[in-house]
């Protein structure tokens, strides 16, 4: 910036080309001008850009329950469950390409671990606003047990909301059901997995498709 005492033409005020003059306690300076354009960035950076916006949209539902933390446990990785989601999410749900890039459902995982996952998973609606899941009983497949939890999830994609929980009965029991209330009214997409007894480990997710409530 650099002061200017007035000459023949007066004081400078305004813009010409990259200089703007103005006055300042009685006084005129020069400066360089500010672009009114901002770098908006290359297309690829763009891309990367809404890739992670599309993954945060989707993963902010569980943001300050500790669900992430359980349901894509640690077991040696380091990281937040909030980290591993986003880096599954990113690997293998996105579909499309900037600027339209969106989340294919089916290859969304809402767990992730060494645990079998469900075998024959399907869910339905029930009266009193229930979704019920169904699976078979695989309890002696691998580290399997009849003492792991279940994990459900419903999320609408439209509001952005989620019911979902870890603790939804046994695989033993080969069904297990989430009240879906505050999702009325909305299409949900469904998943189901497991968490161990000592909750050290989880499965990968299965989902179980698309409903309308």
């Amino acid at each position: 910036m650099a002061r200017k005492s007035s000459g023949i033409l007066g004081d400078f005020i305004g813009t010409i080309g990259p200089v703007t003059g103005f006055m300042r306690n009685g006084h005129n300076f020069l400066r360089s001008s500010t672009s009114s354009v901002k770098n908006k960035g290359t297309v690829p950076q763009l891309a990367q850009q809404q890739k992670i916006d599309v993954c945060t949209r989707f993963t902010k539902v569980f943001t300050g329950t500790g669900f992430l933390n359980k349901s894509f446990s640690a077991y040696g990785h380091t990281g937040s469950g909030y980290n591993r989601i986003m880096g599954a999410l990113m690997s293998r749900a996105l579909t499309g390409v900037y600027p339209d890039m969106e989340l294919n459902y089916q290859q969304v995982l809402i767990s992730k671990g060494r645990l079998p996952a469900a075998h024959g998973a399907k869910v339905v609606k029930k009266p009193n606003n229930t979704l019920q899941f169904t699976f078979t009983d695989n309890s002696a497949d691998g580290i399997a047990s009849s003492k792991d939890t279940v994990i459900l999830v419903a999320y609408a994609p439209d509001i952005q909301q989620a019911v979902f929980g870890l603790y939804n009965g046994f695989r033993k029991d080969k069904k297990a059901s989430l009240n879906v209330t505050a999702l009325k009214g909305h299409a949900v997409e469904t998943w189901i997995g497991f968490l161990s007894a000592d909750e050290e480990d989880a499965s990968d997710s299965v989902w179980t498709g698309k409903i309308q409530l």
